[in-house]
């Protein structure tokens, strides 16, 4: 947790109890609103086997379809449209309830150091973005 001394006591006090006692925090952000409300910590960790998970922690934004979990190597502003130009996004899923906890592994492979720095709530069908993590 070498990682805490960067970060806001209340958003680590937040990350250290959203994350299982064999994980290592890596990142953490809070969810702010872009075009829908969204609220939330995200933390990225890593289990005690190596493997990279993404936590949405008390995650809440409005209900609606075709909602995905993105990390993004920008941090998106009220009116960015569009989300994935070459490279520079990750899809990791997608969203079937709105309201939680969440977690999603990684893809072996992905380099959090390459260069991501927020996890974005995005609505496919209205390419929108929700809601934002600029991660730390």
């Amino acid at each position: 947790m070498a990682l805490a001394l960067f970060l806001s006591v209340p958003l680590v006090a937040a990350a250290q109890s959203a994350v299982p006692l064999s994980g290592i925090i890596g990142w953490t952000g809070r969810f702010t609103s872009l075009t829908r409300p969204t609220s939330g910590t995200v933390v990225v960790f890593q289990n005690r086997d190596g493997r990279t998970h993404l936590l949405l922690h008390r995650f809440k934004t409005q209900s609606d379809q075709n909602l995905q979990v993105w990390l993004y190597k920008n941090v998106p502003r009220r009116g960015d449209q569009n989300l994935a130009p070459s490279g520079s996004a990750l899809k990791l899923g997608e969203l079937t309830q709105f309201g939680g906890d969440f977690e999603f592994a990684l893809p072996s492979g992905v380099d959090m150091l390459a260069g991501y720095k927020s996890v974005v709530i995005w609505n496919d069908q209205v390419k929108r973005v929700f809601g934002v993590a600029p991660l730390e």
